[in-house]
């Protein structure tokens, strides 16, 4: 099934106004505005399947990257909006796209933990990024491995109650082979709930996605048990359209799958 919308349709319409959008703002807004504007631009992309809105966030991030005080958030936002933009293209099939989406986050995040070696939230994103190439191409996956630890590691040692240091964890031990460990991803990823749940960022700079995009992913991943825990699934699916009825991934692939025949 095509996902993304024709270049007549409404979704289309409004990527290519959002792509407008960006390059207007960078020109006007000072820079913290402009940074906010670009994090809401990927979050609003996200959320519609809208590559252009996504690639537009990209742009706009990038003009921050050598900022002193916003460049480090701006290259984990540009790496996070390229994450997303990989799982769009995957969607359609995209694998050699999403590959180099993966890799370019990957190497922003590097960046990142070169100026803040001690970012558990950079670390914890490269491991998923790293994760996700490995699940892409299956044949690297353990050539990736170390990698992947080591970053885990340092992020639970670094910010161990972050809920996307959580979520990450709990992703890691789900589709870990090891006996006993997918029930254990599962509890995890309820602890990530309820941190989100009590998450108060002050800073908006400050990396605080996950909020809705939890129970959407969290259905999914109740969806693969076996046998699938279709009816929780189904709550959290519901739950996160509520919250968002344009979250377009849980309403076309999710919800569907959890009516039982």
């Amino acid at each position: 099934m095509k996902l993304h919308p024709t270049v007549s349709s409404p979704s289309r319409l409004r990527g290519l106004y959002l792509l407008g959008l960006a390059f207007v703002l960078h020109a006007n807004a000072a820079p913290r505005e402009d940074f906010l504007a670009a994090k809401h631009t990927a979050t609003e992309a996200n959320f519609h399947n809208d590559k252009i809105g996504l690639h537009a966030a990209i742009t706009a991030f990038d003009a921050h990257a050598a900022d002193a005080a916003l460049g480090p958030r701006a290259l984990y936002h540009a790496a996070w909006t390229e994450w997303m933009l990989a799982a769009s293209q995957l969607q359609d099939g995209d694998s050699a796209d999403a590959i180099a989406s993966l890799e370019s986050g990957a190497a922003r995040l590097r960046r990142v933990l070169e100026k803040t070696p001690d970012d558990g939230e950079a670390h914890s994103l490269l491991a998923w990024m790293l994760m996700s190439i490995g699940g892409a191409d299956t044949a690297r996956f353990p050539q990736l491995f170390p990698a992947i630890r080591e970053h885990r590691q340092r992020a639970l040692a670094l910010a161990p109650h972050s809920p996307r240091v959580v979520m990450f964890d709990g992703t890691l031990l789900f589709y870990s082979p090891q006996p006993g460990t997918q029930e254990k991803g599962l509890a995890r990823w309820q602890e990530a709930l309820q941190l989100l749940a009590a998450e108060k960022i002050a800073d908006p700079t400050q990396p605080d996605w996950g909020r809705t995009l939890a129970e959407g992913w969290l259905a999914n991943l109740l969806l693969q048990t076996k046998p699938p825990h279709a009816a929780e699934a189904r709550v959290l699916a519901e739950k996160a359209l509520k919250d968002r009825p344009d979250f377009w991934w849980v309403a076309t692939l999710v919800l569907p799958k959890t009516v039982t025949p």
